[in-house]
This record gives structure tokens, C-alpha cells and sequence, in this order.
């Protein structure tokens, strides 16, 4: 997936300056489980939430952490988009969460989901 022009421009931006210093809250879109899985270990005391949208078909996976040291003061937020994840969504016992629910998880659960994933997709040719 190729970054969103915004996107472009902020890495154009933090490569040029010499120092960074973002006060608000900062929000990352990663694509996959293990993409979560570091944001929730590398964060001080994060909260991991699961939560559907009123759309049945839309799970989500958040990590969010208050951080107060520089580059960044403020929250900061990595949410999966589970639409193609479902392995994951399951593993997690997450298919019966209903549209507008949430549920709150610990880091142990991420880790026990991540470690039941398949190593190769299950569509893989042999």
C-alpha cells in the first residue's frame, strides 16, 4: 500500500527538520496484527481496545497510550483495521462483539492470538 499524499508530506517534513516536537494526539492505521502487537510493547502502559462499528462487517484493534517525552506529548493511538484479518479477529474470540461494542484486552491476549496465526496465509499455493 503506497502512503496517502498527507502522508508523503509529513515524512518529506521530518526528514528535512532537524527536530520534532508534536504536542496532540497522533494516530497510526497499521496493516497487520504483529504491526499492533509492537505498538502495544513498545507504548508505556497502553489501553488495548477491541471495538465493532455499527457496520457488522468493520472490527477494529486499538493501542492507545498517554505519552509525555519528546517527539511526542499527547495520545498516541495504532488502530488495525481487522476487515482482513479475520484469523486474528477469531483468535482474539472477537466474532460475537456486537455492532457498537467494545472490549477491552491485555497484552498477553494479543501475544496469545499472534501466536496461533498460521506462518504462511492459508490461500498459499504449495
Amino acid at each position: 500500500m503506497y502512503p496517502s499524499k498527507e502522508a508523503r508530506e509529513i515524512a518529506i517534513l521530518l526528514r528535512i527538520s532537524r527536530e520534532l516536537d508534536v504536542v496532540g494526539d497522533v494516530t497510526a492505521t497499521v496493516d497487520n496484527p504483529s504491526e499492533l502487537l509492537a505498538w502495544a510493547t513498545s507504548l508505556t502502559s497502553p489501553d488495548i481496545i477491541a471495538w465493532r462499528s455499527q457496520d457488522p462487517d468493520l472490527g477494529y484493534l486499538q493501542v492507545t497510550a498517554s505519552h509525555r517525552r519528546s517527539p511526542v506529548r499527547g495520545r498516541v493511538t495504532a488502530v488495525l483495521p481487522c476487515a482482513h484479518h479475520p484469523e486474528f479477529w477469531r483468535a482474539l474470540g472477537l466474532e460475537r462483539l456486537d455492532p457498537g461494542a467494545t472490549k477491552h484486552l491485555e497484552l498477553g491476549d494479543l501475544s496469545a492470538a499472534w501466536s496461533v496465526m498460521p506462518i504462511t496465509p492459508a490461500d498459499a499455493e504449495r
